[in-house]
């Protein structure tokens, strides 16, 4: 007996067996029970996923003995012959090798002839989009009024090249692409009826590589039974199939997240085994990576198609991951696969791509990054001054100020100065890029309240605010306009320059977080309350006091100061 493949061998021949269509096989088998069938019908989608078979089934159903219905028998003679293709009343053409006038002229004659064994004449036209115009043009007429007996039933997978006319005078049907879960439901069917054992990690390959195609699945399994024989397996599906290893994907984030590179290239070095076009492997590295971020969504879990275990897998995985990097990740393998086929060396950009994505640093939240964020030198020079300086071959340097004028400068270069001498230590650690500040302080060792004057507060309050700097960003700003101006039983008095009332209630609302970097710099027990300054007076650590100096001199005692910290010159 001659093998017939399982595409054929397993074909539907009613209704029920057609799997992924419900939309479509409940519209018709309703439009049989209320007797509303159309004279044309147009259906369109993917390839493999039923369309011809739906139109033979309809041709069964017109043409069934004491019809038409849908619950026919289809071992009748009819049924078996509209199967077979031998049916004399319905007409099955291929549109892409008769797609003249010609052709449709003699389809418009033969359909005026009344059927011979059924009630019908069926005319079932599959890839419909590829005749000509003049074609589509003939056709036109007859199909808005056939004949009592007559019925056009036409099939595409690409429904925008068929002309709005043709379209508007037919029922529209849209084929979807079948599921990863209902393919592999109807394989495992027929592998059972077959006597084939399997394991599902292989049906799920089988299913992910139909890509929404029955007959592809089938084809597939086909070649798979022929690989493996009677047990089918894991190891044999990829090794037949030359398919890539879900795990490979799985190892390559994980290099990602290690930012190893010596396990980054051992893995690319894996995936260029396989005989697949690199534009293949970054397209399941982006299906991967969605796959993570879905897994990251809630309830995005249940939006992929895989089984349960795979699931798991996923959701396990993503934990390591922030939502961020990897939109990211799939930002940049978008960008490469839109032009690594015109690439003389597509597999060296993908190395590179990845071996990039090994220097990606980690994303971080908006306070996270103005956390992390050091100003430049302010308007005034203050103490505690933050020194930027790229020189990566010079030492360390250590410059040890014991005493900085604190200015204010205007733009029109007059100078109002309020000077108090105070010990700055400033770190620069050239090696690592880094700006350290050691600040001289012998307070964060003590819990003596007594021990404490108001000059210390004064002489730190700058650390305190670098301090709150690094946890609340928003906050030391508001603070950076403030001074202690006394302290009284433990409760330092905060003047704060004149503003929104907001700003207080944010200070109110962060109340145990300043009282706690409090603590950590001053000693414990350490309390606070606030008084808004009402004046215009600018607030200065030495409130109160002038120091009458001349403004040239002081200018160049400034100018001076400037150039011994950044290592400069005068120009002019």
């Amino acid at each position: 007996m001659t093998y017939k493949v399982l595409s054929l061998k397993w074909r539907p021949q009613v209704f029920s067996d057609i799997v992924g269509q419900e939309h479509v096989t409940k519209t018709l088998i309703n439009a049989f029970k209320a007797d509303r069938i159309a004279q044309g019908y147009i259906f369109t989608g993917p390839r493999g996923v039923g369309k011809t078979t739906t139109a033979r089934i309809l041709s069964k159903g017109l043409n069934a003995e004491g019809g038409p219905r849908y619950d026919f028998d289809p071992n009748t003679n009819i049924s078996e012959e509209i199967s077979q293709g031998r049916a004399l009343d319905v007409l099955e053409i291929d549109g892409a090798s008769n797609r003249g006038i010609e052709e449709i002229r003699s389809l418009r004659e033969q359909i005026k002839f009344a059927p011979m064994t059924g009630q019908y004449k069926v005319i079932i036209i599959d890839e419909v989009h590829m005749l000509t115009n003049p074609a589509f043009n003939a056709l036109l007429r007859t199909l808005e009024e056939p004949p009592d007996h007559g019925k056009f039933i036409f099939c595409t997978t690409d429904i925008h090249k068929v002309p709005a006319t043709i379209i508007s005078r037919c029922q529209r049907f849209d084929f979807n692409r079948i599921a990863t879960g209902v393919i592999i439901d109807r394989i495992s069917f027929i592998l059972e009826n077959e006597k084939i054992k399997s394991d599902q990690a292989s049906l799920q390959i089988i299913a992910r590589k139909a890509d929404g195609s029955m007959r592809d699945a089938l084809s597939i399994l086909d070649q798979i039974i022929s690989y493996c024989g009677t047990d089918i397996n894991y190891e044999q599906t990829i090794s037949a199939l030359g398919v890539i290893s879900h795990d490979l994907y799985f190892e390559y984030t994980e290099a990602l997240l290690a930012k190893d590179g010596q396990l980054m290239i051992n893995n690319l070095e894996k995936f260029f085994q396989y005989s697949v076009p690199v534009s293949e492997i970054i397209k399941g590295l982006n299906n991967h990576i969605k796959n993570l971020l879905y897994s990251k969504i809630n309830n995005g879990i249940n939006l992929l198609d895989m089984n349960k275990e795979s699931k798991n897998l996923y959701s396990k995985h993503s934990e390591k991951w922030d939502n961020r990097d990897l939109l990211r990740i799939i930002q940049i393998f978008s960008d490469v696969s839109s032009h690594i086929n015109r690439s003389d060396d597509p597999h060296l950009v993908l190395e590179f791509t990845s071996l990039k994505l090994l220097e990606m640093d980690k994303s971080i939240s908006l306070d996270m990054l103005l956390g992390q964020t050091i100003d430049p030198l302010p308007n005034s020079i203050n103490s505690n001054v933050n020194i930027n300086d790229e020189k990566p071959d010079q030492k360390k340097n250590r410059i040890d100020e014991k005493k900085l004028t604190n200015t204010l400068i205007d733009k029109k270069g007059d100078t109002d100065i309020i000077a108090k001498t105070e010990k700055a230590d400033i770190e620069i650690d050239k090696d690592e890029g880094s700006n350290n500040i050691n600040m001289e302080d012998d307070l964060n060792d003590s819990n003596n309240l007594n021990a404490i004057s108001i000059d210390d507060l004064q002489d730190n309050w700058q650390s305190f605010i670098d301090n709150v700097h690094i946890k609340k960003p928003s906050i030391a700003s508001i603070l950076d306009k403030s001074i202690p101006i006394a302290l009284v039983d433990g409760i330092i008095t905060i003047k704060i320059a004149s503003g929104l009332d907001f700003h207080i209630s944010m200070i109110e609302n962060n109340k145990n977080v300043i009282n706690e970097i409090l603590s950590s710099v001053f000693g414990g027990g350490i309390g606070f309350s606030l008084e808004k300054n009402t004046e215009n007076d600018i607030l200065s650590l030495n409130e109160g006091q002038e120091t009458e100096i001349d403004n040239s001199e002081n200018d160049e005692q400034v100018r001076d100061k400037i150039v011994d910290l950044f290592d400069g010159e005068i120009l002019t």
